[in-house]
């Protein structure tokens, strides 16, 4: 048995190959070769279909609506097979790191949690997309970052980073912090072509990173524009996140 191989389930070494294999038929070279694969392809055709002249050829082409269609059915056809592999059989691979328990289930809950909030309280702010050029206006969680979305999935990502250091851990979820931390730069360079000067100085008031714009002394936390019942049922998925993680996910979060 591989020492390095610490997937779910049983791994049986063939007698004669000595390549190791489970019941299903899948090989562990092949298991840990697909993950890599599927997961890299997400990130490649999530990024290169966003960016601005290829997104523009084939809304030219078929229209909008259909393009996000078909935007939405290959990220589905690409990470779909990695997070069902990776379900299957998680933690694959050499161990890359391997962090001291209670620093990173710490640092992890700290992430998650703030990621779940950030997520949330775009459900009570408008994205900058949605917004009428002349209307773009940095206000509650937009203060801390124009992209809530996405650096609430980096945050997630990062968090199971930490507490997952095997190879194919690190390429699942690097994956999502790839996309999460990317993502917003090209989503920029095409509002700023798309809305002008209006978006422009949005950016100048804001930032991707959490915080920085408000550390930059470029923008300001107002607490009364945020959603406090939403960061109460943050709070609250945190919590069942929290409780349930190891009977449905595998892993105690603490």
């Amino acid at each position: 048995m591989n020492p390095d191989c610490i997937g779910v389930g049983e791994w049986i070494e063939h007698p004669v190959s000595n390549i190791e294999y489970r019941e299903d038929g899948y090989t562990y070279p092949m298991t840990l070769t697909l993950i890599v694969l599927f997961s890299a392809l997400f990130v490649v055709t999530h990024l290169g279909m966003s960016q601005d002249p290829i997104r523009r050829g084939f809304v030219d082409k078929i229209g909008a609506w259909p393009f996000r269609a078909l935007y939405s059915l290959i990220s589905f056809a690409t990470l779909g097979p990695a997070a069902v592999m990776w379900w299957q059989h998680r933690h694959l691979g050499p161990v890359l790191w391997e962090l001291p328990f209670w620093p990173e289930r710490i640092l992890a809950g700290v992430l998650i949690l703030f990621g779940f909030f950030l997520l949330f309280q775009l459900l009570a702010t408008p994205s900058p997309a949605s917004m009428m050029p002349a209307k773009i206006e940095a206000r509650g969680v937009l203060r801390i970052t124009r992209h809530p979305m996405n650096m609430g999935i980096s945050l997630w990502a990062l968090a199971h980073l930490l507490a997952n250091g095997t190879f194919g851990d690190v390429a699942f979820f690097g994956s999502f912090l790839v996309v999460g931390v990317i993502g917003p730069y090209l989503q920029d360079a095409r509002l700023k072509r798309s809305k002008g000067e209006d978006f422009k100085a949005f950016c100048k008031q804001t930032s991707v990173m959490p915080f920085s714009a408000i550390l930059g002394r470029r923008n300001r936390l107002v607490p009364d524009e945020l959603s406090f019942p939403l960061a109460f049922i943050s709070i609250v998925l945190f919590v069942i996140v929290t409780l349930f993680h190891g009977r449905f996910f595998g892993g105690e979060l603490f």
